[in-house]
């Protein structure tokens, strides 16, 4: 018994249709004895002539006319798999992402891209979730789009872009009593209390290098991610040294200044990561492509 395959099946199709064997050959573009050959392990496989010659006629046999609407049906699906893609327009589309981030991007890429989404794509939706240690699992799972920040453990499998280059500064109040200027001195850094976060993401590079300095910090109070530094640093005499893309936004709500540190403090790339089975997924290539353009620097 020979497997059956796709090429056989339409032999068999064309055959029925066109009830002879030259016919059948001429419209698949195949030699005749090709197609005899292959009509022969139709014969095997079924164990059925499937075709009669009658008056110059193939005429199909009680089988064949049997399966002839399950050969249809197979053939027919396989074409419709074959056309189906998943075709994305941004201006119908009320496709869902979801997307992994920090809550730094939070505060310097969500608004923006939300901005975007409902001027270009204004049914689509957007879910955000916190990056963490089930962040590429999730990915590799497809239950997540993108994940945008620092990841640099990332196994293969998985794509990346470099969005921008993010570095250190300090911001303080801007009604700080001590600190005048627009930079702070290596004294001042170590004087003045501080107010930290935790350390996730590209943060432990921070901690790492004051640590080689030899900078042992004043900690006020250590928040748990960076959503209310601004306020905290407002109603403190504190110091925070955050990434610049932040500072900036925390500059444009108002009552902080930006102090240049008294250190070279390490920069990271921020990235937007994808799995592999989301690559050539068109909604997935136009959101990385948005992205891309938003923020790349």
């Amino acid at each position: 018994m020979h497997d059956l395959d796709t090429r056989l099946l339409k032999i068999f199709f064309e055959i029925y249709q066109q009830n002879s064997v030259s016919k059948a050959a001429e419209q698949l573009d195949i030699g005749q004895p090709t197609l005899s050959i292959a009509l022969n392990k139709l014969r095997e496989h079924f164990r059925d002539p499937l075709f009669v010659r009658i008056e110059n006629k193939m005429q199909p046999t009680e089988l064949s006319k049997k399966i002839f609407p399950l050969v249809f049906e197979i053939l027919n699906r396989l074409k419709q798999v074959q056309n189906y893609n998943l075709d994305f327009d941004p201006r119908t589309s009320n496709y869902h992402f979801k997307i992994s981030m920090t809550d730094i991007s939070h505060l310097i890429i969500l608004p923006k891209l939300i901005h975007y989404l409902r001027q270009h794509a204004p049914n689509v939706r957007l879910e955000t979730v916190p990056i963490d240690s089930h962040t590429p699992m999730l990915m590799s799972d497809g239950e997540l789009d993108l994940a945008i920040g620092f990841l640099p453990q990332l196994e293969a499998g998985f794509y990346q872009q470099t969005l921008f280059q993010q570095h250190y500064t300090c911001i303080t109040s801007s009604e700080h009593p001590r600190l005048i200027g627009h930079a702070i001195s290596d004294r001042e850094f170590r004087q003045e209390l501080h107010i930290d976060i935790f350390a996730t993401g590209g943060h432990y590079l921070l901690e790492y290098e004051l640590q080689k300095l030899g900078v042992q910090r004043d900690i006020l109070i250590r928040l748990p991610n960076y959503l209310g530094v601004g306020l905290m640093v407002q109603n403190t005499d504190a110091i925070a040294t955050i990434p610049y893309s932040l500072s900036q936004v925390l500059y444009q709500q108002g009552g902080i200044k930006v102090l240049k540190p008294p250190y070279i403090l390490p920069t990271y790339s921020v990235k937007q990561h994808w799995h592999s089975r989301k690559h050539q997924t068109p909604s997935n290539q136009w959101l990385r492509q948005v992205c891309f353009q938003l923020f790349s620097k």
